[in-house]
């Protein structure tokens, strides 16, 4: 009780002071709001799918040893489309060189012909030719040398039937050399020109190999902007009307994400401002209530985002709409007080003694509120995944900072605007709000069928909570957490297209796997492909440097030079036009094993590190059939692969697409039970400290939970997934959704205090109506997430809409219901007509 009188005198301090200084209590508030603007605007934003995730995740720190290793990780695609595949390729071979030419921080490389290796396999054909085919042509070769032997020896007597008849001649010989060469080059006639083109003849397409990330967009910007300007100078038009060059790849389609998560961030900011204001006025129906609460937001929103500069560094894909949350969650204790000061003058009370009963009557409330809210956040700071993690961080120093705001800034700020045009009672006062009038006659009106209503509702909840829950609730189709805008759909119709003819990891959609030593590529090679065939491990081709080479050159090149020998005896008996064939064909002297070395800069380039080294990466592409966006098949995949072990036992780091979202999805599984747990104990710490009464705590509490079952019925019963956004979702509703009970539940203690008639009815009415205002601010909060075309968020603004109005409901209808039915049992016991128990 003494801690109570001595935070009350404070307060009643606090109140004269600020009623005398106003002014200073805002000049100070707007000095530091300036102070935190240049924070604001160093403030970025990465919307890169590894940005959500820890540095000591596996697929973090194996793209950070992978990066520093292997150049161009990140693709910008190159469409270049047009009926006229002579003009595609003639604008092409003008692009590239001056493609080239760009500063290494863009271009690390550009992957658009293999022409170079066909003529690399044209120089070497021989070795590109099976042990089986050559061993078959050197038994053609020596019987052919044998019959002409024997034909031109005098002495040589037949004995055999068909000794008569010639075997393969010289040209037959050739022509099957021919074929057999050929086959080394078969597989390379589906690019015309050496280009990569689409069948059907209309698309070529040049990969531009870039060390950006996908969250650099002012690079990828750069990027684009210098490939279009070289474009232009060279004019596509000089090779056909209709020749055109778009844009697709990773780094594009992280571009347009980026770009329109930022124009939607200041959207949904500015919508929120404006809708949440505009019902403001609506409910107070004073003017002076939008500035005075747009001012007192302003100051601790502004210095949260300064501070989220200092200590998350930038925003992400979780992050990035924040502001509108905690506009719409933040205003909610400068609601209480204005609603509080309002009705205290409505009361008769000076400016000075309202703003000292308003401190009194809702420090307690709305702290418990801010506090548990803040705490909600902040339980997400215990987790691993950075999505989670800097969501907390943000959000908890924006529900204190607005708290902070609603004590200190906006009563100075309504001291002074009292001040300045003193409030008018007779013309200006409120009356309880049309939302508490109403709630407060439905309840009074049939307690006891709310009561019966509610407990339907909530065992019928839970019984569906139970079996989405029991279901694995989680989103494992990843497309339905991607974007949908219309200014994506080139993009993807491009990506679509290139895969009609290259593989996932032409397209960079495969696993890169780094080895140490080039002498455990192969072995690596061989265990995975065993994995493949014996053990059916989720996976298709696994692609080497080594396999440009010709395979098995140690046993070939015995059998070459006995061809050559074979050949060179045939010369004798061939004409002037065999003898040119011979000539063609014939395997030079200076044959030898290639290596590495051997194979041109631009054919290796793919497999080749920074330092020049070649021959230590490993391609895994994706098993066929299965799609880069099923989550199952992601981690199945991932997985796999991390079991794979060298011979001395370590782990080959693994970069690409599947590790990231497997450990997204393993990340969400492993913190968010534990965070869930850490709100739910915090709230619930929190109320008891609130409250002296057990009845008050329990029935505070009841309301919660009851809001949050239905909440996950609702949600089960809409079809939604769990994903690694909206997951936040139930740890943040402890914190939001208690504010509701908390303030209706602090009003009626108080008015039992003061011995108020109907106590039930005039926290309702009151406090309620306040409330309901302040769920309907946080709805539109975090409904303003439609405007974001990403289905995460979307999905996440949903979960939260819904979690208001499930713990408003509880609260405003549900509790003063029972507290209603608890007064009658306890005042018939009291006068004895209700027996005990």
């Amino acid at each position: 009780m003494r801690f109570i009188q001595a935070i009350h005198a404070l307060l009643d301090r606090l109140a004269s002071l600020q009623f005398r200084r106003a002014g200073a209590f805002v000049v100070a508030a707007l000095l530091l709001a300036a102070a935190a603007v240049p924070l604001v605007r160093q403030l970025g934003l990465n919307s890169a799918w590894d940005a959500l995730l820890p540095r000591d995740k596996p697929s973090v720190q194996d793209i950070a040893r992978i990066e520093g290793r292997v150049a161009g990780l990140n693709t910008l695609t190159l469409a270049i489309e047009s009926e006229d595949l002579e003009a595609m390729q003639g604008f092409a071979r003008e692009l590239v060189p001056r493609l080239e030419d760009l500063p290494r921080e863009l271009v690390r490389s550009v992957d658009w012909n293999v022409g170079t290796y066909e003529t690399f396999v044209e120089e070497n054909k021989h070795l590109f030719a099976s042990v089986d085919d050559l061993r078959e042509i050197r038994s053609a070769l020596e019987e052919r040398v044998m019959f002409e032997h024997n034909r031109r020896n005098p002495f040589f007597v037949c004995l055999e039937d068909d000794c008569t008849t010639p075997p393969p001649g010289p040209d037959e010989v050739m022509a099957r050399m021919r074929a057999r060469a050929e086959e080394g080059r078969a597989r390379l006639s589906r690019f015309p020109g050496g280009f990569y083109v689409h069948p059907d003849g209309n698309l070529l397409v040049i990969f531009v190999r870039s060390d950006l990330k996908g969250g650099n967009a002012r690079g990828i910007r750069t990027l684009r902007e210098s490939v279009e300007a070289i474009a232009a100078d060279i004019d596509p038009s000089r090779f056909a009307p209709d020749l055109r060059l778009t844009f697709a790849g990773d780094l594009v389609v992280a571009r347009e994400e980026h770009d329109a998560i930022k124009d939607e961030l200041v959207l949904a900011t500015t919508l929120t401002i404006v809708l949440v204001l505009s019902a403001i006025f609506v409910f107070f129906r004073k003017a002076r209530s939008i500035p005075l609460l747009g001012f007192a937001l302003m100051v601790p929103v502004v210095i949260t985002f300064g501070f989220a500069e200092l200590a998350v560094d930038y925003l992400n894909t979780s992050t990035a709409f924040l502001g509108s949350i905690v506009i719409g969650n933040g205003i909610n204790p400068n609601i209480i007080w204005l609603a509080r000061y309002f009705e205290e003058r409505r009361a008769g009370r000076s400016v000075e003694q309202a703003m000292q009963q308003t401190h009194r009557g809702v420090w307690l409330a709305t702290a418990a509120a801010s506090l548990a809210a803040a705490v909600a956040y902040g339980s997400l700071i215990i987790t691993d995944f950075r999505g989670f993690r800097d969501f907390g961080i943000i959000g908890f120093a924006g529900m204190v900072l607005c708290w902070f705001g609603a004590m200190l800034v906006l009563p100075a700020a309504t001291a002074l605007s009292e001040r300045m045009r003193p409030l008018k009672l007779a013309e200006e006062g409120v009356r309880a709000s049309v939302f508490g009038r109403a709630f407060a006659a439905m309840v009074e009106r049939a307690p006891r069928a709310a009561l019966a209503l509610s407990a339907v509702l909530g065992v019928g909840a839970s019984v569906v909570m139970y079996q989405y829950l029991a279901g694995d609730p989680l989103e494992y189709d990843f497309r339905n957490l991607k974007s949908l805008r219309e200014g994506s759909t080139t993009a993807q119709r491009i990506n679509a297209r290139i895969g009609d003819f290259l593989s996932s990891s032409d397209k960079g959609q495969g696993i890169v796997l780094v080895v140490d030593d080039v002498a455990d590529a192969l072995p690596l090679r061989d265990e995975l492909e065993r994995l493949r065939d014996e053990d059916h491990a989720p996976w298709s081709r696994v692609r080497v440097i080594q396999d440009l080479l010709p395979s098995d050159q140690e046993a070939k090149l015995p059998l070459l030079a006995e061809i050559r020998e074979l050949l060179e005896e045939m010369r004798p008996y061939a004409d002037a036009e065999q003898l040119a064939q011979l000539d063609e064909h014939t395997p030079p002297e200076d044959l030898h094993a290639l290596t590495l070395a051997d194979l041109p800069e631009d054919v290796a380039r793919p497999f080749t590190e920074r330092d020049g080294t070649r021959g230590r990466l490993i391609v895994v592409e994706k098993q066929r059939g299965e799609s880069v966006w099923d989550g199952r098949y992601l981690m199945a995949w991932a997985a796999a692969l991390r079991e794979v072990r060298l011979a001395d036992g370590t782990r080959p780091p693994l970069a690409g697409r599947a590790p990231v979202f497997a450990d997204m999805i393993q990340v969400i599984s492993d913190d968010g039970p534990r965070t869930i747990v850490v709100s739910f104990l915090a709230t619930l710490v929190l109320v008891i400290l609130t409250f002296r009464r057990l009845r008050e705590r329990a029935l505070t509490m009841m309301a919660l939970l009851l809001g949050i079952v239905w909440m996950a019925a609702s949600m089960a019963l809409a079809g939604m997934k769990l994903n690694f956004l909206n997951f936040v979702a139930f740890p943040i509703t402890f914190g939001n959704g208690v504010d509701y009970g908390v303030n209706v539940m602090r009003r009626y203690s108080l008015e039992c205090e003061l011995d108020t008639p109907n106590p039930v009815r005039a926290a309702v009415e009151e406090t309620g109506g306040a409330v309901v205002l302040c769920s309907l601010t946080t709805i539109v909060g975090y409904s303003t997430l439609y405007t974001s075309a990403n289905q995460a968020l979307n999905s996440f603004g949903a979960a939260m809409a819904i979690s208001e109005v499930t713990c408003l409901i509880s609260a405003v209808i549900t509790m003063p219901a029972l507290l209603i039915v608890l007064r009658k049992r306890d005042a018939a016991r009291a006068q004895g007509t209700l027996p005990p128990g």
